[in-house]
This record gives C-alpha cells, structure tokens and sequence, in this order.
C-alpha cells in the first residue's frame, strides 16, 4: 500500500473503526465491508484472502471479490477457503440487504454470535468446515432457506435447533457436529427436502415419517430400535435415505417400496436380520443397495433381478457362508460388487460373477477362498479395482493378469 492509499485507509479507520455501522444504502454497506475487513486483518495478519482487495478508494463494493450486489444493495459475501481464523464478526446484520453469507472451509471458531440471527433476509447460510462450537441459536432466521453448518464443533439438543430456523427451510446439512438427542418429526419445517443428520451422537428411534423429504441422512449416530414399516406408508418423495453405521435392529421393513423414487438405499452398519424384503426389488429407480454389516440372511431374493438401474450392491459382513450365490452372476449391470468380509469358501465361477462386464470394482477380500487365483478375472475387461487379499489363495498370479490394462 503506497503512503497516499494508507493515509486514505487509516482515515478510513478513524472514521468506523469501533462502530456498528447500520443503514439502507450502498454507502453504509462499503463502510460495514471494510469495517469486516479491518476485523479479519487484524485476526489474519499473515495468511489473508481475497478480502485485502477490497479498496475503500473504489465508490462501490459491488466490484469486490467475493461481494453480489442487486438493486445497488449489498446481497452477498462468499469467501470460503479464504484463511479466515479467529471468531466471527458481529455486525453482518448491518447488511440489511444480505442473503447469502458463505465462509465455509475456514478455521472459524468460538459460538455463532446472536447477531447473525438479526440478518432478516439472510436466505443462505454455508459456516461448513470450520471449528465453531457452542449451541446454534439463529432465532429471528425467518427466511432461511438453505443452512450448512456441517464440519464443525457445534453441540446441543437437535430438537432446539431446528423450531427456531425453518419455517422457509428447503436444505439443513447439520452434519458432523456434536448434536445430540432425538430426532424429531421436524413438523414445524413444512418446506423442508434435504436432510443430513450424519455424524453427531444422537439416539432413540426413528419414530416419525420423513416420507416428504427428498434426501434424509442419520448415518454415523446412535440410533436404535426397529425400523418402523409405519414411517413409508403414504406419501413417499425419498430419493436418498441413509441410516447407515447407527444400532437399528429387527428386520427391513417392506413397505419402504412404497418410496419409488428411491435410488440410493443405504442400510448397513446396524444390526438388521432376516431375509431381504422381495419388495425392494419393485424400487425401479433403485441405483444404489447398501446392506453391508448386518445379520441378513443369505437368501437373495430373485425380484431383486428386476433393478435394472442397479449398479452398486453391497452385501459385505453378514457371515454368508458356503459357495457364492449364482444369483450374482445374473446382475449383469452391476459396476460394483462387495462381497468383502464373509465367510464364503466357494463358487467363484459357479456363481458367475467372473463373468460380469461391466463390473468396475470386485471386493472379495477376507473371505475363505483357497487354491489358484482364477484366471477367469483377467476377462472382465471393465475391472479396475479388485481385491482379494484375506483369502487362502496359493501358487502364481496368473500373467493373464496382465490384460486387465
């Protein structure tokens, strides 16, 4: 900065440094941007974004890096993965006009501050991957529309955050955090289609319908109790749902065909039992079947053949004994294949499975198999990831080996 422009910006300083700017016009949001920028040099006096740029000479900020602007109002700040540490500024509802704050990939840490839920237009909120802690409270958040707090510190009840923030609410990524309690029907949030709970501590059973969200995501917590066929019944506009690696138990529930729309169904890591439901094969759209790290039994049932989309299938850690269903060798679609961590001994090529195509990614690791590696692998001409380790394999790796290029 050359003497002139630092006689300017400390000028500037005098003027703001220390005051809360609040006002309707261009001019007042400039002068509450560069009161921000003055607060992130001074926590970030080496390593600084794109914020630095901002020069208090220019007559708009619209021009700034990072700044939208409409109807000469200051409506937006991103400045993600900008070096940004220490706590987070406490004025941004000076910015009367803001509605959308993005400072994820940050290392922002300390409690959001209860300034933020002034910012009455605010209808995007990203503080993802930071270090924040403490409880959410974004009371007076009435227009909010999408919400990513995922990757942070963030603790309290689930139940408490959610009331406060949803009325106008489509997208909420509360994700890896430490939140914890039961998962309530989330009724208050009428428009609500996108949620990830994954990654917290909560508990108790999944006791509601979330039949009316597209995607709804409770993986990685402790979730326990039976999976209620009662929660599919009605509508169902399930594109995603995950409720993998959690404690659930009982058998799956057939009625969760009622969600045609399905296509990425992830139920592994608990501990459910019995056979597979016949009726998940009517899931036309079904693209992904995770049923990974259960008690199921090993009856695959034929109806499952009927999905055609299918192209990822993980039945790996049910204790499958014996030789390797035949039934597999059938799912020509299929790109992906995990069949790791059982206790089968048998049936490579009885099964057909060294014959599918189109597979991409074979896991048969940490099972029984012994004797020669089969040449037969070296024609799937789409492998790219194969892993056998585990096994009682012996003798040479075969050179046809050699082909899967």
């Amino acid at each position: 900065m050359s003497p002139p422009e630092a006689i300017h910006f400390i000028f500037f300083l005098i003027l703001f440094t220390g005051k809360h700017a609040v006002g309707d016009s261009l001019d007042s949001d400039k002068q509450i941007l560069l009161n921000l920028r003055l607060f992130l040099e001074q926590k970030n006096r080496i390593n600084q974004g794109s914020y630095n740029k901002w020069d208090p000479r220019d007559q708009s900020p619209c021009t700034w890096p990072g700044i939208t602007c409409s109807n000469n109002r200051v409506t937006g700040i991103s400045l993600p993965d900008n070096d940004i540490a220490g706590n987070l500024y406490t004025n941004f509802s000076g910015l009367t006009a803001l509605s959308h704050l993005d400072l994820s990939k940050n290392t922002i840490d300390g409690a959001i501050p209860p300034d933020l839920g002034k910012c009455r237009n605010l209808k995007v909120l990203n503080l993802s991957h930071n270090i924040m802690s403490g409880e959410v409270n974004l009371t007076g958040l009435d227009s909010l529309e999408v919400v990513d707090l995922s990757v942070n510190r963030i603790s309290g009840d689930i139940r408490m955050s959610f009331p406060v923030m949803c009325s106008n609410l489509v997208v909420a990524n509360l994700s890896s955090n430490n939140f914890t309690g039961h998962v309530a029907s989330m009724d208050e949030c009428s428009k609500l289609e996108y949620v990830d709970l994954s990654s917290n501590s909560l508990t108790g059973n999944l006791s509601f319908g979330f039949g009316r969200f597209k995607e709804f995501s409770v993986s990685e917590n402790r979730l326990s109790g039976d999976l209620s066929g009662s929660i599919f019944m009605g509508i169902c506009c399930l594109e995603v749902l995950d409720v993998s690696e959690n404690i659930l138990t009982g058998k799956i529930p057939p009625e969760i065909s009622n969600c045609k729309n399905l296509t990425s169904l992830d139920l592994s890591g608990n501990k459910f039992s019995g056979e597979i439901p016949a009726e998940i094969g009517l899931l036309s759209n079904l693209k992904q079947l995770l049923l990974g790290n259960n008690s199921l039994s090993r009856e695959i049932p034929e109806a499952l053949l009927g999905l055609k989309s299918l192209d990822y299938l993980d039945l790996s850690r049910n204790n499958f004994t014996g030789d390797v269903q035949a039934i597999f060798g059938r799912f020509t679609q299929l790109k992906y294949l995990l069949l790791h961590a059982n206790e089968y001994s048998g049936g490579l090529n009885s099964s057909g499975i060294l014959n599918l195509q189109n597979i991409s990614r074979l896991d048969l690791s940490f099972n029984k198999f012994s004797g020669p590696l089969p040449r037969e692998i070296s024609q799937m001409r789409g492998l790219r990831y194969l892993f056998l380790a585990g096994n009682r394999f012996s003798g040479k790796i075969p050179s046809e080996f050699g082909n899967l290029t």
